[in-house]
């Protein structure tokens, strides 16, 4: 009986293990899953940064937290010459291209700034705590100079340009959406004036039609 017994003990502490192994294995599987969902809802899966719902958020916080005497700068960047890059050496070599893109513009930015992913080869940059436009644009140019140096992508050497855009808050707006308008009409504004430049609102108002 007494061997019986122990037999069964033991037999119920194998199964009670098993079960709280099972369960803890579900556990640890829903909680990857969870962060897995987390992350694909909130970043860019290419290219690993923030998408365009993190940016939003981001602007909005940073013009609440705003200083009077602070400006928010958004910035529109569309690549010059990606296209070409596509075509001669195929889609694969293009999306490395692009995290190398985004890894340089990272490394060129303060901590404090955030760089997204829109889609394509489109980027947006927030950077807040700036005190004139001159700063604006010092970095704006200096998003510029992170593309001159050619990218060695999948033993390709690559070249790419840069037209930036941007829109400041207050002057151009105290939301995303109008802000993002607005280095958009910029950025296109370069592009019309030339490509691998910086455009701010004021270019936009001089690029419309009399």
């Amino acid at each position: 009986f007494q061997f019986g017994a122990t037999l069964d003990m033991l037999i119920f502490m194998r199964v009670l293990g098993l079960h709280t192994r099972s369960y803890k294995l579900a556990a640890q599987t829903a909680r990857r899953e969870r962060d897995n969902l987390h992350s694909m809802a909130h970043t860019d899966p290419l290219t690993g940064l923030p998408n365009r719902r993190i940016l939003d958020f981001a602007v909005s916080n940073a013009i609440s937290a705003r200083k009077p005497d602070e400006l928010v700068a958004v910035y529109m960047l569309d690549l010059d010459g990606f296209k070409q890059i596509n075509d001669q050496f195929g889609h694969d070599t293009g999306d490395a291209f692009l995290i190398e893109v985004a890894r340089r513009l990272q490394a060129a930015l303060r901590s404090s700034d955030v760089v997204s992913r829109l889609g394509g080869d489109e980027f947006l940059v927030l950077s807040s705590g700036l005190r004139n436009e001159a700063q604006v644009r010092e970095l704006g140019e200096k998003l510029l100079k992170a593309m001159h140096e050619p990218f060695n992508v999948s033993g390709h050497i690559c070249h790419v340009g840069l037209t930036v855009g941007y829109g400041i808050a207050p002057a151009d707006g105290l939301d995303t959406r109008t802000l993002l308008k607005k280095a958009d009409a910029a950025m296109y504004a370069g592009k019309q004036a030339g490509k691998g430049r910086v455009a701010g609102p004021a270019e936009t108002t001089l690029a419309q039609p009399a």
